[in-house]
């Protein structure tokens, strides 16, 4: 194509008749104004995979600076509410939800606060969790790829009350944030449309969350 628009261009300039000696040229030919083209269109195309991929790594920083934000989000209100929160994603996607943990518990106060009727106990602790609930997307093209929590006596005790398993069909295992400002520790990968993977990693004593590359995740940073 760029041969033909070449030859095209030679064959208009030879037909164009030669200025008159002295005289100054004020316009560009053809062949230099498509020259310009041909070189502005290359460097555009060299240029174009790497502002693509300077895009997908800014999606995913900023999704994981947002989940970074939710972790820091639940924590606090798991300490102001008094209640576990919990943080469950859908893999392979970018889809996530922060929302209290339900237990035992959680009818006790009711009949203790007066608030509970017998059979509408559960309907009331589910309604009041649902109104509380986050549900909340990852930026185009970043999904959850995988996270490993660790399971503590606590988590495990509260798997037990739960007949055994806290996971539900279709969502990750969860991250729990307790009221005394601790949580699971726990790391969690997300991978851009490109392949770029980065980590958040959960500090279970402190509630400290910190976006890392996955090595100096793995070697224990």
């Amino acid at each position: 194509m760029l041969l033909v628009v070449f030859t095209f261009a030679l064959t208009e300039t030879s037909r164009t008749p030669r200025l008159a000696a002295g005289r100054e040229r004020y316009a560009f030919t053809l062949l230099e104004i498509l020259l310009v083209l041909v070189i502005l269109a290359a460097m555009i195309g060299l240029g174009m995979p790497a502002i693509f991929n300077a895009l997908k790594g800014h999606r995913l920083k900023v999704s994981a600076e947002r989940v970074q934000t939710e972790f820091m989000r639940a924590r606090v209100d798991a300490m102001e509410s008094g209640r576990i929160r919990m943080f469950r994603y859908q893999p392979d996607t970018g889809n996530f939800t922060v929302a209290p943990f339900l237990q035992s518990s959680d009818e006790l106060e009711n009949n203790l606060a007066g608030t509970s009727q017998g059979v509408g106990v559960s309907n009331l602790v589910l309604e009041s969790a649902e109104q509380e609930k986050v549900s909340k997307t990852l930026e185009e093209g970043i999904v959850f790829l995988s996270n490993d929590v660790e399971t503590d006596m606590r988590s495990y005790t509260l798997a037990q009350e739960q007949g055994g398993d806290l996971t539900v069909s279709g969502w990750s295992t969860p991250i729990l944030f307790y009221p005394d400002g601790t949580t699971s520790n726990a790391l969690l990968y997300l991978k851009s449309d490109g392949g770029t993977i980065t980590s958040i990693k959960l500090r279970g004593l402190t509630g400290v969350a910190r976006i890392v590359e996955p090595e100096l995740a793995n070697a224990g940073e």
